[in-house]
């Protein structure tokens, strides 16, 4: 079963590719199909457009059923993994990484179905295929639990509502791109992206799926450490990393809810001088990168290199 795992880890990563050129195909359908065209004519040069950037149906067909197969076979790897290990596969960075991977194509197959937004997968799917190479990386043997992850129930409904919350953000942080690309609400640099309008309200959607998970994910954290090292909260790198990524979050709420820049607080302006204060109204949108960008921090650099409780990436 492990070897059929690890088969069908690189199908999903050769599926992902495809994919993600599908999307790229299909983003650049939608550019061709806007040209302008120019021709002469006896009564001199005439500029005509071909009619609003709409990108090729029949390739966004394609690059949707094969990131739905990228999806289905990348969870089919997650869960031939867990037959083959006999515990939920989250023990180490290369079962992380591969699952993590699955619930991205998982998150942003269902959004797309969701909002109709198909042109985010652009930035979604090259994601995927990133993790999946980063994976690829890890070493893939099958080893014992250690003792702190002898818990499968908490082990699989604490790590999976990470992984979930994660992948969700994911699906926002590519919203997010997109919506910045275009310059903001009301602007539109490429016609062959979403609007910003659209790829906001996904972006936005996302994140108020993915904000509660990750905060459910970080309590039964706090009490799966009660459990195993007799205290609900200690300050440990991964746990105050996770809580950052919350509390961008709950920035982004905040702005996005009128409140302005979270430098306004009361007591932010005794540290940070007024001419800075007013000067900086960054779009809400900004606080969503900066969460995933928390996210891959929290991910990666904190599980590879700060030395803590949670250290057991298993490289």
């Amino acid at each position: 079963m492990a070897d059929l795992s690890i088969y069908l880890f690189w199908t999903g990563l050769i599926v992902s590719l495809l994919a993600s050129g599908g999307y790229v195909v299909y983003v650049a359908s939608a550019a061709f199909a806007g040209r302008r065209i120019t021709a002469a004519t006896d009564l001199g040069t005439v500029t005509v457009s071909s009619g609003p950037a709409r990108p090729n149906r029949g390739i966004g067909r394609v690059a949707t059923m094969l990131a739905t197969l990228c999806a289905l076979t990348l969870l089919s790897a997650v869960a031939t993994r867990w037959v083959a290990v006999e515990h939920p596969p989250f023990s180490n960075m290369y079962e992380f990484t591969v699952a993590f991977s699955a619930g991205i194509a998982t998150a942003y197959i269902v959004f797309e179905a969701v909002t109709g937004q198909r042109r985010a997968g652009i930035v979604a799917l090259p994601i995927v295929v990133i993790m999946l190479g980063i994976a690829s990386q890890f070493p893939s043997d099958v080893v014992p639990l250690i003792p702190a992850l002898q818990n499968g129930p908490l082990l699989a409904i604490h790590v999976a509502a990470m992984m979930v919350s994660y992948s969700v953000l994911t699906v926002a942080f590519s919203g997010a791109v997109i919506y910045l690309a275009q310059g903001g609400m009301g602007r539109r640099r490429f016609s062959a992206l979403p609007s910003a309008e659209a790829a906001g309200d996904l972006a936005h959607r996302a994140t108020v799926v993915g904000f509660p998970i990750l905060v459910a994910g970080i309590a039964l954290g706090s009490w799966w450490a009660n459990d195993a090292w007799g205290r609900y909260w200690g300050w440990d790198p991964k746990e105050t990393s996770a809580l950052m990524v919350g509390l961008t979050l709950a920035a982004y709420f905040h702005a996005r809810a009128g409140g302005g820049s979270v430098l306004g607080a009361p007591g932010i302006r005794k540290i940070v001088p007024n001419r800075v204060r007013l000067g900086w109204r960054p779009d809400p949108m900004w606080w969503l990168v900066v969460a995933y960008a928390m996210v891959l921090f929290t991910y990666f650099v904190v599980n590879l290199w700060v030395t803590g409780l949670h250290s057991y990436a298993g490289v």
